[in-house]
């Protein structure tokens, strides 16, 4: 029976780069023949994926149902994604996870993080990721990143400064509450001068042999 997976997540606000450097990662760990698998949430199966389909057709949805409807794509991503392949010793690397729940719907949308543990509770129950790697960028890089590279996909890439500043703040703070598992990480710079931090706080905290 082959070793458990580790379960590995990049946070952050718009135009940091998570998705590329999930993907950096995932073809870092190939290269060292390891069984690596890049997904996303809300997404990465075919409910999540429909659920997101919603909340991006609907951005004006009221908070509790965007709330809920999150977390039954989690844990259907859970259940059927995520759960499965760390059995079979996968590193699964997911863009975005719960971290995004509480920044974005708890600080922006009202959303109590008492009621949200809760949910989490219900879905995922104590299930915690072995890493969460943060990307922080100024936030007036991270706007022009978003403006250059046509990321407007939703209410999101559409925010004001004041809100992707919550946001940066927001993932700042949970890097402080979660340091048992996350680190913050500056994705100021090229592509592959953020994958070198990134690398480095890999190799730090995950034992790929393990």
């Amino acid at each position: 029976m082959s070793q458990r997976g580790k379960f590995i997540v990049f946070e952050g606000g718009e135009g940091v780069g998570k998705t590329t450097q999930a993907k950096l990662l995932a073809q870092k760990l190939q290269e060292l023949k390891q069984k690596a698998y890049v997904t996303r949430e809300p997404g990465g199966d075919e409910i999540g994926e429909k659920i997101r389909e919603i909340l991006k057709s609907y951005p004006k949805i009221d908070s509790i149902c965007e709330i809920l409807l999150i977390f039954a794509a989690r844990r259907d991503h859970f259940v059927k994604l995520i759960s499965p392949l760390l059995d079979e010793g996968y590193f699964v690397i997911c863009d975005r996870f719960y971290d995004s729940s509480l920044v974005y719907q708890g600080l922006l949308k009202n959303i109590s993080i008492k009621d949200m543990m809760e949910l989490k509770r219900i879905s995922i129950g104590a299930f915690e990721p072995d890493l969460t790697i943060i990307l922080d960028v100024n936030t007036d890089i991270s706007l022009s990143r978003v403006a250059t590279r046509n990321l407007v996909n939703d209410e999101y890439d559409e925010m004001s400064q004041k809100k992707h500043e919550i946001v940066r703040r927001g993932f700042q703070k949970t890097a402080s509450i979660f340091s048992f598992r996350s680190v913050l990480i500056n994705a100021e710079g090229s592509e592959k001068a953020v994958f070198s931090r990134v690398w480095k706080t890999f190799e730090k905290k995950i034992n790929i042999n393990e």
